[in-house]
């Protein structure tokens, strides 16, 4: 197999979402840049310089839409939209739009044989209105964040002694089960809280945790931002996203930050 170097990657990733783009304003479906994605694009107009994927987020009504009609009414044959639903393998909560010409060998202690060059889709989920529910909220999905790696984490960096042990065991325990087993549980208990009806809504399956929330009028609109020579949509209050998520987001890195925070090389198949 040939190996897909950095720039290579990058050209796949724009015209990933160069089509994502166009499908989304053709079914009027909302999308936004989100996480490095969003701050390379402010900060850069386009990628972190280090930077090595594309992340996108919509709003759960949009992104069960999407899901619906992207891999039967897309017009290019090589990219499938991914997710714990409709791929066993597939263990993330969140879903990638995939160029099936391609394949990623990734660190990941279960395979993921149908994973290639990819643009990530988050889900955006309401938040429960009350504030003490809201609470415990967050204090649930955290734990069961951390349930779902043992699906596909046999080892963490940050865990040592009993802890490290009691987690290999129960990955071994959980290969019984299919890889896609807790994400769909994670994202079926995010979607408790409706997002038209939520005051507050976050990324909750996934990413920094109550960094996350912020008040659904982040959605209200949405602009259109450089991106590489392109433009692409982004949440009208994309500064209250990103200043929860990173704080001065505009304030580049220390040096050894400056680093792609991926580990996976890419290959035509």
């Amino acid at each position: 197999m040939k190996i897909i170097e950095i720039y290579e990657l990058r050209t796949l990733q724009l015209d990933i979402l160069q089509q994502v783009h166009e499908f989304c304003e053709a079914n009027n479906i909302r999308y936004s840049l989100c996480g490095g994605s969003l701050i390379g694009a402010v900060r850069h107009n386009g990628y972190i310089p280090w930077d090595d994927d594309i992340d996108i987020m919509m709003p759960r009504p949009d992104y069960e839409r999407f899901f619906e009609l992207f891999n039967q009414k897309q017009k290019s044959t090589s990219l499938q939209f991914i997710t714990c639903f409709n791929d066993k393998q597939y263990f993330q909560p969140f879903g990638k739009v995939v160029d099936i010409r391609t394949f990623m060998n990734n660190a990941y202690d279960r395979p993921l044989d149908n994973l290639g060059v990819n643009v990530d889709v988050f889900p955006c989920d309401g938040l429960p209105n009350d504030e003490c529910e809201r609470n415990k909220y967050w204090k649930k999905i955290a734990k069961a964040k951390n349930l779902n790696t043992l699906f596909y984490q046999k080892n963490n960096d940050k865990e040592h002694g009993i802890k490290k042990i009691i987690r290999r065991i129960l990955f071994s325990i959980l290969r019984v089960f299919p890889a896609n087993f807790y994400a769909k549980k994670l994202n079926k208990m995010a979607m408790r809280s409706s997002f038209d009806t939520s005051e507050h809504v976050a990324c909750s399956i996934f990413g920094y945790g109550r960094k996350e929330e912020m008040p659904k009028s982040v959605f209200d609109n949405f602009v259109e931002l450089d991106f590489e020579g392109m433009k692409f949509k982004a949440m009208c209050g994309y500064e209250i996203y990103l200043s929860n998520l990173y704080g001065d987001y505009m304030q580049l890195p220390p040096a050894e930050k400056r680093v792609a925070k991926h580990d996976f090389e890419v290959f035509w198949r």
